[in-house]
Order: C-alpha cells, then structure tokens, then sequence
C-alpha cells in the first residue's frame, strides 16, 4: 500500500518522537516534571474563530483551552459550532495521510453522553494540529471525569461506530507506581503524533484513534483498534505502542474488548489491575 504521507512529514514525526523519548528517559533519571520543548509555539491569533459553547451554557467547559500564545484568553462562550482552524495565518505545509478529529468530553450527570461531547476541531496537517496543541491545556491539568479523543475524522469515538463496534484498546494505566517511570504529558503528546504520523506502518489502517482518561483514581491512555480477533496483528500493534511511547518492561499494557458481549475462543486473562473494570481483558504485554 502506498503510503500517502510525504517524507518530510515522516521525518518531523520521528524526530519529534526522538526529542520524546529522550524526555522520557530524563524523567526516569530524575523523577522530575519537565516541559515539552519539541517545538516553538505557534504565534496567532483568533486561532479559534468559532466558538464552542453557546450563550454561557457550561462555562465550566472553558478550561479546556489554554491561554493563546499573545497573552488573550480565548472565548469559549458563544456558539455551540465546533472549533474548525480556520486561520490563514498558518502556512499548510505538511498533509497528514488522514483527517483527524480532536474530541472533548466532559462526564455530566443527568445528561446524555453525545450532551457531553464536544468535537473542538478537525485537521488535516501537522501545522494545523500544533495550533491545535498550543491551545489546549496538558493532559496533566484536564480535570477528572474529562476526556481528549483523537481519532481519524471519519470514525465516531465511541464504541458504537461501526469502524469500533469489532475491535478493542490497547490501555496503559497511569496508577501511581506508574507515574514513577512515565510522565502523562509525554505519553498522551508521542501517543498523538505516532498516530497522525503513520507510525503503525503496515497496521496503520487498523489503529482508529486514541483515547486520554482523566480519573481521580487512574488516568489511562487508549489505543483504540478497529479488530480484536487477530492476536498477530493486535500483538503487533500493542508492542508498537509499547516502543513508540517508550514504555518501560514493569510496566503492563493491556487489550480490553470494547464489546463485552463479544464472543471469543482467546483465554481470558484475570484481570491484573481493578481499574480494568468490567471490561474484558484478553491481551497483555
């Protein structure tokens, strides 16, 4: 199959993956918070030019985005649109092989989960993506019972969409022995560019989108994948995750079923973790 992505739009992906991992490995020597330094911010304004709350309703929402890079606030306030960048600012230099959607939801009781759903913008290049970025808060801030999701714009990030209904997620909990080897912010920031960027290979057309958890008990990203029932390929995949977001050898990954009515003739694995939840568990690595 040939691959859509231009070189020079690989290159950048890896080398940003590079400058991760190396971050990552300062945190395990050091244990320390550092800051992302793999770019320099984009300098625009009104990036966001529609809203994305309408009339007040759910102020709370407006912590999502971050201060732009001026100094002003963004306005979330006024329509219910989702953010579209629509900035002619931004030079579209480098296409992605796929459009992508980011995602926000915000667990509210009393309301219907797509109430709580938010679509924030849809890219199709890296450019658009970092402006995207810079306007967002880190993972490490998004309050509890709050989601990002980034998935392939053409596929819901549910598990209902016909694209998910069959398939599973490859998770990494974030309990608190973890948080001694791994850094949330890096995760979910190398987690997002191996998937825009290509960095599943031959299983790119399989992998759908990705998936931030913020909880008070555990934090967790999601690999979500559109099969389950290829243990090769879902193996492969998961020890791609695996290198891509370095992830050290004591810490587990593993594949939950997103349909738990899903029949299967893979031996179960007992759950290692009670964050796993009622989902089934039917990999690890």
């Amino acid at each position: 199959m040939t691959n859509l992505i231009t070189e020079s739009t690989t290159n950048i992906v890896n080398e940003l993956l590079d400058d991760i991992k190396e971050n990552i490995i300062q945190i395990n020597d050091n244990f320390e918070q550092i800051q992302l330094n793999t770019v320099k911010p984009i300098n625009i304004t009104n990036l966001l030019e529609k809203k994305l709350l309408n009339n007040g309703e759910h102020k709370d929402e407006s912590h999502v985005l971050s201060s732009s890079s001026n100094g002003s606030t963004l306005e979330t306030n006024e329509s219910p649109t989702p953010l579209i960048l629509m900035n002619k600012q931004i030079e579209l230099i480098h296409p992605l092989e796929h459009q992508w959607s980011f995602w926000y939801l915000k667990n509210q009781q009393g309301k219907d989960w797509q109430d709580n759903l938010m679509k924030l913008a849809t890219f199709g290049y890296v450019e658009e993506f970092w402006a995207l970025f810079n306007h967002l808060r880190v993972a490490s801030r998004l309050p509890p019972s709050c989601d990002y999701m980034l998935f392939k714009s053409s596929i819901l990030p549910c598990w209902e969409d016909p694209q998910n209904s069959s398939g599973g997620r490859w998770v990494l909990y974030f309990s608190k022995p973890e948080q001694v080897y791994l850094n949330l912010d890096v995760c979910w920031l190398a987690s997002m560019l191996a998937l825009i960027g290509g960095q599943y290979a031959q299983d790119t057309n399989y992998v759908n989108g990705v998936v931030l958890s913020a909880r008070k008990s555990c934090d967790r990203i999601a690999l979500w994948t559109s099969v389950h029932h290829d243990q090769q390929l879902i193996y492969r995949i998961g020890r791609r995750m695996r290198e891509l977001i370095n992830i050290p050898r004591q810490i587990h990954i593993l594949f939950e079923l997103h349909n738990q009515e899903t029949n299967t003739t893979t031996s179960l694995i007992n759950r290692k973790k009670s964050t796993a939840g009622s989902n089934k568990v039917i990999y690890q690595l």
